[in-house]
């Protein structure tokens, strides 16, 4: 190599070392785009000194780049209103949304985040989910311009996809309460969970699911959070559990403990087949709450759960016994006595025991029930035990204590019978038979008593 040559050589190396800087910050991004995956954190550009904004100011931007993108996405075209429910964007945006409303509760302006949540969600054929918004928007800013679009929104709706809740709705707008936010939210909460319609359940659901999140120390959470664990437990009987769980453990002395406890229980027997946690759950309630009108419900499921499902006949004879003393004049006392009986001659082996609950049946109540409950003890009397004494005593019950029942007559007979062909003691078959025609004369057994006189 020459040293002409050399010289040529090391200047385009100089040249180059030089230019190496530039060639390489042209391939690589600029400092304050977007990170890449790749990056422990974030780029970001160098912080800029702009005076600090409001939460007003804040919001009003926030809700501003929600509305922009909401617009955005409704002049899609024929096919983007289609398929517009599939839309990730409004996913997005309801999220977005829900935040806002949280963060800016406060504010007026969360008023018409509100009711612009309830126009997306009718853009996307959810017409039950935007009713629920705007009834949400008029109950917790009633005198906002929001709640009057809100308003003017549902009077569409009902005349329109949702017709059939025009009556119950406009009674729930007519009549909400006077009060704050809470208290007018959980109004709107108890009014719409009656509702039987799944779409509906969804937006309640929603609207819970809010309401606690944004004010789960109000006076009224505690009911909030047992109609939202219902409501889950519609869906799922885990998640419904998990919900009345949070009843028990976030609300101590809430006066929901005992319905909480109920469906716990419920819900593991019914839908998940745990008989015995439900029958557990059962007995805490009754120790914990004995005179809950709730525990008479424990009882008789408790009973059951021992009777269909865990096949302990014996406990839940004790546990029917335990109904009888508790709501004697009650229905399910009655109730309580007839399985008893039942499970006494067919179960346990106790036919004895069968006709004495069956007699006490007839003791406590004096209908139907009763004289029906007497003819099966004559029955048990009869073809089980065939104790003629015991039989007679029973038919002399029923013409005794219900001589206007249409089993006293034939008991009468078959009292006057038996004496006469089976104690051969015809005087006093005579004074029986007499009685009988005494004293139901137009009775077609009184023609035949009339013979044997």
């Amino acid at each position: 190599m020459t040293p002409k040559q050399m010289i040529i050589n090391q200047s385009t190396l100089l040249l180059a070392l030089l230019l190496a800087p530039m060639i390489a910050s042209a391939d690589e991004p600029a400092f304050d785009i977007y990170a890449k995956a790749s990056s422990d954190k974030p780029l970001a550009s160098a912080p800029l000194h702009a005076p600090k904004l409001s939460r007003q100011d804040n919001a009003t931007l926030h809700l501003g780049i929600i509305r922009e993108q909401t617009e955005n996405v409704e002049t899609t075209g024929f096919f983007g209103a289609i398929f517009a429910s599939d839309d990730p964007i409004n996913a997005t945006l309801l999220q977005d949304l829900d935040i806002f409303t949280t963060i800016y509760q406060d504010l007026p302006i969360a008023a018409e985040g509100m009711h612009l949540r309830g126009q997306i969600y009718k853009k996307i054929d959810q017409p039950e989910a935007a009713l629920v918004s705007w009834l949400q928007t008029i109950a917790e800013f009633p005198k906002s311009s929001a709640a009057r679009k809100a308003q003017a929104d549902i009077e569409l709706s009902l005349a329109g996809d949702l017709k059939h809740f025009y009556e119950v709705m406009n009674g729930i707008i007519a009549n909400f309460p006077a009060g704050n936010a809470p208290t007018r939210l959980n109004y709107l909460i108890n009014k719409l969970y009656p509702l039987e319609n799944i779409k509906l359940s969804q937006a309640l659901t929603q609207l819970q699911v809010s309401f606690l999140k944004r004010f789960a120390d109000d006076a009224h959470a505690d009911e909030v959070q047992v109609l939202l664990a219902h409501n889950q437990g519609a869906a799922s009987a885990e998640g419904g559990i998990f919900g009345f769980k949070k009843v028990l453990a976030l609300y101590p002395n809430s006066s929901y403990r005992p319905e909480a406890m109920l469906a716990i229980a419920d819900l593991q027997r019914l839908r998940l087949k745990a008989y015995e946690k439900a029958s557990s759950n059962y007995r805490i309630l009754i120790a914990e709450f004995p005179n809950h009108e709730l525990s008479k419900l424990a009882y008789q499921n408790l009973a059951l759960t021992l009777n269909e499902h865990l096949r302990d006949y014996p406990e839940a004879i004790v546990v029917l016994g335990d109904i009888v003393k508790k709501y004697p004049k009650d229905k399910a006392a009655l109730e309580a006595l007839q399985t008893m009986a039942r499970l006494q001659a067919k179960k346990t082996d106790q036919p004895r025991e069968a006709v004495t609950t069956l007699r006490k049946l007839a003791m406590m109540f004096k209908g139907y029930e009763a004289t029906d409950a007497l003819s099966d003890a004559i029955k048990i009397s009869e073809r089980t035990l065939k104790d003629d004494a015991l039989t007679l005593s029973l038919r002399e019950q029923i013409v005794r204590d219900f001589p206007t029942s249409n089993e006293a007559p034939i008991a009468l007979f078959d009292m006057a019978e038996y004496v006469d062909k089976t104690e051969k003691n015809q005087e006093k078959a005579k004074v029986l038979y007499g009685q009988l025609v005494q004293a139901y004369p137009e009775h077609k057994l009184a023609a035949e008593a009339k013979k044997r006189l």
